[in-house]
Order: structure tokens, then sequence, then C-alpha cells
């Protein structure tokens, strides 16, 4: 994941998503920016970043470091009536794996019938995961079969082949790994996946 984002340390924690008209959102803290520190404290994973959120008492206002675009920016956040809307923030990370070319899954556009079948809103836009190798690096990262695919490595997609060209462009640069923006439900969530050998 790392890798994927253009950070030289495996550290930080990954906004998956961020909700609105919270804290973090008037502070622009934006989906995909990586928490890197909170005040004068790094934050190393997203259970660091929930400990230093937990500390902050209502009314604080926190300065906060996130990584975004190949840079760091500094930003302040208001704690409002709860924490929680910053503690959401915090995504797991993904595990390593061998690189190379293939993740191992097949694509399909979200046509009229799906987008009913599965309670899609008209604004949701993106590929549909129709299956999943299950020797390949995909199904160990944990994309699963009817996950929406929203965005590779933080370019959004609008169908099969947005993605499927993002991701082999990808392969074919020096990346080790896509980073695959994942709508599954009402949840948002970001899975690295490395490419496998060839």
């Amino acid at each position: 994941m790392a890798d994927a984002i253009g950070l030289t340390k495996p550290e930080g924690a990954l906004v998956a998503d961020v909700t609105k008209d919270s804290p973090a959102a008037n502070a622009d803290i934006k989906q995909g920016d990586i928490i890197t520190a909170v005040g004068s404290k790094a934050v190393s994973t997203p259970k660091v970043l929930s400990r230093l959120i937990a500390d902050l008492s209502p009314g604080d206002t926190a300065a906060v470091t996130v990584w975004r675009d190949g840079k760091s920016v500094d930003l302040k956040v208001g704690v409002g009536g709860s924490a929680g809307g910053m503690k959401e923030l915090a995504s797991t990370e993904g595990d390593r794996a061998p690189a190379g070319p293939r993740i191992g899954i097949s694509l399909a556009d979200i046509t009229p019938d799906v987008r009913g079948q599965m309670g899609l809103s008209d604004d949701v836009k993106g590929a549909i995961v129709a299956g999943v190798s299950a020797d390949k690096p995909a199904a160990e990262a944990g994309v699963k079969t009817g996950d929406i695919i929203l965005s590779v490595s933080g370019k959004a997609v609008h169908n099969a082949s947005d993605a499927k060209n993002a991701i082999v462009a990808l392969a074919k640069s020096d990346k080790k790994s896509v980073l695959l923006l994942v709508q599954r439900g009402d949840n948002k969530i970001f899975v690295a996946v490395p490419f496998a050998a060839a």
C-alpha cells in the first residue's frame, strides 16, 4: 500500500471515508489522505491514531499532518461533541505479497439491471468485480465478488474499461502494487493488491 501511494515507509493511517459535516470534513481532510501525525506525535498505524484522538477533548483543536498527492499537508482539526468522526478515518493496511503484473479479477460495468439489484444510486460510478481467482493476489488481499471499484491508485474510474486500463498501466510501470478504493455495501475501504508474476 505504501508503494502504491508513494510513501517511503509503510506508516500512517489511510482515510477510507470522511463523514459529511464532521470535524474531519470541516478541516478539509480528504478520502485517500494518509494521516501521519497528530500534533507532535507520529501516527504509525490506525490504532495509534485512535489512541491519540481518544486523548483529545471536545473543543480541542488538533494539528494534523496528512500525506496528500506526494507531499505533507498541515491541517487544523477542531474536535466536536465527540472524537468519533476522527476515529472513523482509519482503515486497516493490506498484506504484502510477491510482485508482478496481474492481480486476478474480472470486471463488469454497472448496468441499470445491476444497479437496481444492488440498490445503487445513480451517482455510484465504477466497475463491479465479477469474479476473483482464488489463487491470485486480489483474493489474498480481500477483494470479493460484488465489490465496486471506485478508483485505482487515486484515479476515479467510471466503468470496467477504465478500471482495467488503469490497472494494466500500473502493471507496466515500476509499481509493485495497486491501491483500489472499493465500495462494499454501505462501506468504502482501501485495498492494496500486489501484482502477481505473469
